[in-house]
């Protein structure tokens, strides 16, 4: 190879490798770090099993890392307690706000923002309703992190309340103030939101999910916590999730099962599962998400809201109930956001669909529910004139995807933080997963996995760019089947024999044989959500829409991708489906009934009906001021509002979120954790292939 050749191989290789380990991509504890991974701020031992009080207390309660609630009971469908636990460190909460607790469950965060502005309500009384309501729901659904004592840590609700005060006077003394409020840079100021627990929440949970670091406690918030109080929300907590955010369900030994407010006895998914059920359940209208393989999607569809996964492979954005809200933030946001969008057609009708009941597991067919929502789906876009072409293979064969997803996970740094120390007594308290990929290393004098042969990402990400040359849009199933039951005898996440394999893993000693074993420990996930990791393997950009109820009144929802950068493209078509009454979502958070005035309608605890008008004080999109994004030139935000927290005490730079960048964590399924060296190399490794397969053709 001649040498002025040489460059174009090994140069973008290695800048990805000197790049990568720089990119924290969950806002996690920078694992590795021998005394984060070994001691903890508190001492005092937590019982799991431990059912949340039932009785409100007073502010002594000791601030302790969340724990886990009883189980959901297996009930049909929530319904407001009548005496519920109080779940803050201060007296109970009793509001006399000028708005009940079923027209704030209704509510969307925008709205709830003009009520606030217009001095209908202040931060602080929409605060006391928050809380309320997370405490009539939340024992039934595992959605928000608690003490062992049932309560969110005090220090995190001393500060919801600090913030929604100072918030509060600010809108009082109008331009008197010290800081006057500028709605157009906080669209969503005094709004009560929640932090999912990867989202590294200043005095809130910082264990990654296992259970061998309960009691670690953060002591800085992280990017999404600075990023959502920038935009004025008011944080009251952080949410379920599952071990280091591995699995599409939310289903933690720490922590444990999140409930489904349309069935507690399912789970909302995951790994953002507890957002979702905190949204869903109106304890807020809006809570933070991230998404490596369907985090945000995939809850999304199981519980009846909408769920964007911008362009890239690990991104972050919220969950929430109306476009109108994702719109806003999009808008405003600066994580997870391309330098360059696309821009929507004036008439959407010209944008060409394509669809497919074929999954990228080519043996897997889809459940009757899927199909149905499909073809209910296209049937609907047709007679509104769009043209919609099916496809009868899909672009991708997952089971080859499977393999290269694997590798992002395999010897991965918050993987293998996890089993350092582990003992053969204790690793069974860590999931199967983690304990494999923690143990496995394709890399270095100690590689004992055999990755020779693993298709090159650049593979997929060509073959997805192959089809959006032919169409605009791809329509899917967001997941192939209904939510799935947190009975893990009738819904296992990990077959029980894989399981005992993977925690005998060090005893395989062929590398192939190593590897075959973790690429086949995700099936039964991928099986249940076939489709969303593919978009992160590829990083084009998808929407999860709430279209369908099963015949058990089950939410579904259908899912548009799109080429890079087509955020407002996707937007645009949830807001046409949202627009022609299209969305199926938990009557409580979000009635679509009309009035004849052409008002919303909701209903009373008591029967009685209200109405609301949708908003349109708060600012739109097209009055919020527009980032330079369309600037190659444009200056990238500073340090301070850019950086990702990757231990408690160290913030390291990150790279602009581009689409080569964002290449730098491709964790199974729906993994979140920290990247590291080993990720990035392995990446680079598949990049190197591609270059040289080509080079070698040309």
């Amino acid at each position: 190879m001649k040498k002025n050749n040489i460059k174009y191989v090994l140069i973008p290789a290695f800048a990805a490798a000197a790049l990568f380990p720089v990119l924290a991509n969950d806002n996690q504890a920078k694992a590795n770090d021998d005394k984060a991974a070994t001691t903890s701020t508190v001492s005092k031992a937590e019982n799991t099993n431990e059912k949340p009080a039932s009785t409100p207390t007073t502010n002594n309660v000791a601030e302790t890392t969340p724990t886990t609630p009883a189980s959901p009971a297996n009930s049909v469908k929530p319904t407001p307690s009548t005496n519920s636990a109080s779940v803050v460190n201060n007296e109970s909460v009793k509001p006399a706000v000028p708005l009940t607790i079923a027209e704030y469950k209704q509510k969307s965060a925008l709205e709830l923002a003009q009520l606030i502005r217009e001095k209908k309500v202040t931060s602080t009384e929409l605060v006391d309703l928050a809380y309320k309501v997370i405490a009539e729901e939340n024992p039934k659904l595992n959605a928000v992190l608690t003490t062992e004592n049932g309560k969110i840590p005090k220090a995190i609700v001393d500060e919801a309340y600090r913030t929604a005060k100072e918030i509060d006077n600010r809108i009082s003394a109008g331009k008197l103030a010290a800081n006057p409020v500028d709605w157009k840079a906080q669209p969503f100021l005094g709004v009560p939101a929640l932090i999912k627990g990867l989202d590294q929440l200043k005095n809130g949970d910082y264990t990654n999910g296992v259970y061998l670091n309960k009691g670690k406690i953060a002591d800085e918030s992280g990017p999404v916590a600075k990023e959502f109080a920038k935009l004025g929300f008011v944080i009251l907590g952080q949410t379920n999730y599952p071990e280091l955010g591995t699995r599409n369900i939310t289903d933690s030994k720490l922590f444990g099962p999140a409930g489904n407010p349309w069935d507690p006895s399912r789970n909302t998914g995951g790994s953002s599962g507890g957002s979702a059920g905190a949204v869903a359940s109106g304890m807020v209208p809006i809570a933070s998400g991230s998404d490596a393989g369907g985090s945000i999607r995939i809850p999304s569809s199981w519980t009846g809201l909408i769920g964007l996964k911008p362009t890239g492979h690990v991104v972050k954005f919220p969950l929430v109930k109306t476009i109108e809200d994702a719109k806003a933030y999009f808008e405003k946001t600066e994580l997870s956001k391309p330098k360059t969008l696309v821009e929507p057609p004036k008439d959407l009708k010209k944008l060409k669909i394509a669809y497919t009941l074929k999954t990228p597991l080519k043996d897997l067919e889809l459940s009757e529910v899927a199909k149905k929502a499909i073809l209910e789906t296209v049937d609907f876009l047709r007679k509104e004139g769009f043209t919609v072409e099916e496809v009868k293979e899909f672009p991708i064969d997952g089971y080859e995807g499977i393999k290269t997803y694997t590798v992002g996970g395999i010897g991965e740094e918050s993987y293998v933080a996890a089993v350092k120390g582990v003992t053969e007594e204790n690793k069974r308290q860590l999931d199967p997963t983690t304990y494999g990929l923690g143990t496995s290393s394709y890399m270095g004098p100690n590689a004992n996995t055999d990755i020779s042969s693993v298709k090159p990402l650049s593979t997929f990400i060509d073959q997805m760019n192959a089809f959006y040359k032919k169409y605009d849009l791809f329509l899917v199933p967001t997941n192939a089947v209904t939510a799935p039951s947190n009975d893990k005898k009738v819904d296992p996440y990990i077959e029980p024999d894989i399981a005992e394999q993977l925690y005998n893993i060090n005893k395989i000693k062929d590398p192939k044989e190593r590897f075959n074993l973790l690429t086949k420990q995700w099936l039964p996930m991928t099986r249940r959500s076939p489709y969303t990791w593919v978009f992160n393997l590829s990083g084009n950009p998808a929407i999860s829409l709430p279209t369908y109820l099963s015949d058990k009144n089950l939410p579904f929802g259908v899912m548009f991708a799109a080429k890079d950068n087509s955020e407002k493209v996707l937007l645009e078509i949830g807001q046409y489906f949202q627009d022609r009454h299209q969305f199926k979502m938990n009557p409580a958070i979000r009635n679509t009934n009309v009035s004849e005035n052409g008002n919303k309608v909701g209903i009373n605890e008591d029967g009685t009906k209200f109405e609301y008008a949708v908003p349109t004080y708060a600012p739109s999109v097209a009055e919020l001021p527009t980032l330079n994004i369309n600037n190659e030139t444009a200056t990238t935000p500073s340090e301070s509002e850019n950086s990702q927290t990757t231990s408690v005490k160290e913030e390291k730079k990150v790279v602009n979120t581009n689409r080569l960048n964002s290449i730098s964590k491709t964790l199974p399924n729906t993994g979140e954790s920290t990247n590291n060296f080993l990720s990035a190399i392995g990446l680079s490794f598949l990049a190197l292939i591609g270059l040289l397969k080509r080079k070698k053709n040309n």
